[in-house]
């Protein structure tokens, strides 16, 4: 058989793609995917009353792409709880509370001498020692070792669940890298954005799907109907003439193919020299684990959730307040906690079993939250294959597989592995996917 496009992957990556092909009149289109259902590692796990999502759970909106294809698709989505906003950072061995306001300046995260050295960031003029500076070193050059270790570690912990010193600041960061290259000031750049913003424009905010992750794939994929076919396992994708074959239980033939999987998996499907290069790719397994229980059993505190600080030495690297931002998520009277552990700093936690995860996991919470807890619920989702990191040397990494790419014309690679591991960033490359496609086919 005969595609014109097919997208290899059914996550979210894939499904946005082949959303935005859709919108761009290609009706010629396949996604296919091993498992029989869509959503990749995005799902909501429905439980005794309890809804957990097993990865990504909250949306930024508005954003330029993912707002317009939500919107598109007739996703139903609404703001968190606006009581629940407050984030907190576990530090010294207390809850620090750090509004999400310029307040946030005025939390006692660091001793008042880092506040102050932080406060002349404008004044220095030190630069870069290397071309991709780590995060840790770019954000403690600009703020100093107070502050802007605390804010690499935060960061690299609550996005990448990784190490700050290993992370590249232009690759997981590059907006607020940016402002700092070239001698420039955070701050300064920071004031001028703020001052710059549209008068009524809106802030984004922390937004949920009404029916969960797994409602928004559902929706996603019914726009697709029968142009989503799942047990499909490709094993290979190679060049025939001036089209791609794809293998697998079937052979499929199309005009462009779109590889939307992690990529290690897209190396094994690609094989060659951008195969060796793909399986380059580095990764942090995590494990995520849903605590649940009567309010007095699992008692939360009114916010968004909790990052625990460097000196912490805690597996688990923070807790999300579920039942508080989301409270049709638990049972009423019930509270829901979804912890997110190991990660780069502790990767062994991946292959500890059940029960050991969970004594470790639920006296670090009862340690952060400075209670004893008693789950009655309690869910363990381990993501071996792991968040992508983008460590030093990515920028480099991206600009060979491009290289690669330019020598073999209708192949395309997006998804998380590769500009951004947000939900939003996958919308934004899913869109210029598509937009290469499209201007290919005109």
């Amino acid at each position: 058989m005969t595609e014109r496009v097919v997208v290899i992957g059914g996550g979210l990556a894939g499904l946005f793609t082949a959303s935005e092909l859709m919108l761009a009149g290609v009706d010629d289109l396949l996604v296919i995917d091993a498992s029989a259902s869509p959503g990749g590692v995005t799902r909501t796990i429905r439980r005794d009353g309890y809804s957990l999502e097993s990865a990504a759970g909250t949306l930024l909106l508005p954003h330029s792409h993912l707002s317009a294809l939500l919107e598109r698709i007739g996703a139903d989505v609404v703001p968190v709880e606006p009581s629940a906003t407050m984030r907190y950072v576990y530090t010294r061995g207390r809850l620090v509370a750090v509004p999400t306001s310029p307040k946030a300046l005025l939390a006692p995260l660091v001793p008042l001498t880092a506040k102050l050295r932080a406060a002349a960031e404008p004044f220095v003029r030190r630069k870069a020692e290397s071309e991709d500076e780590s995060l840790d070193a770019f954000l403690r050059r600009r703020l100093g070792d107070g502050l802007g270790g605390m804010l690499a570690w935060l960061g690299a912990s609550g996005v990448f669940a990784g190490d700050p010193a290993r992370l590249s600041a232009r690759s997981t960061f590059p907006a607020i890298a940016a402002l700092g290259e070239g001698g420039g000031s955070i701050v300064r750049g920071g004031l001028r954005r703020r001052l710059g913003r549209r008068t009524g424009a809106t802030r984004p905010t922390s937004h949920i799907p009404v029916e969960g992750m797994t409602g928004l794939v559902e929706t996603l994929a019914g726009v697709l109907g029968e142009r989503f076919r799942g047990g499909f396992a490709a094993d290979s994708v190679r060049r025939d003439g001036s089209g791609w074959v794809i293998e697998g239980p079937q052979t499929i033939r199309c005009d462009h193919v779109v590889v939307a999987t992690a990529p290690a998996a897209a190396a094994e499907l690609l094989g060659g020299d951008l195969g060796v290069i793909l399986g380059k790719a580095q990764t942090a397994p995590t494990v995520v684990v849903g605590l649940g229980g009567p309010s007095h059993q699992v008692p939360l505190p009114q916010g968004f959730g909790v990052l625990t600080g460097p000196d912490a030495g805690l597996a688990s690297l923070g807790v999300l307040f579920v039942s508080s931002y989301a409270p049709g998520r638990a049972p009423p009277g019930h509270a829901l906690a979804k912890v997110i552990a190991g990660g780069a700093r502790f990767p062994e936690l991946v292959d500890w079993d059940d029960a050991r995860i969970v004594e470790r996991v639920g006296g670090e919470v009862a340690r952060i939250l400075g209670t004893d807890i008693d789950p009655s619920f309690v869910e363990i989702i381990r993501h071996r294959a792991g968040i992508p990191q983008y460590e030093i040397g990515h920028s480099a990494w991206l600009e060979e597989i491009d290289h690669l790419l330019g020598d073999r014309p209708g192949l395309h690679l997006t998804g998380w592995g590769y500009r951004g591991v947000g939900v939003a960033h996958l919308a934004s490359d899913a869109a210029a996917t598509a937009s290469r496609i499209v201007e290919r086919t005109a």
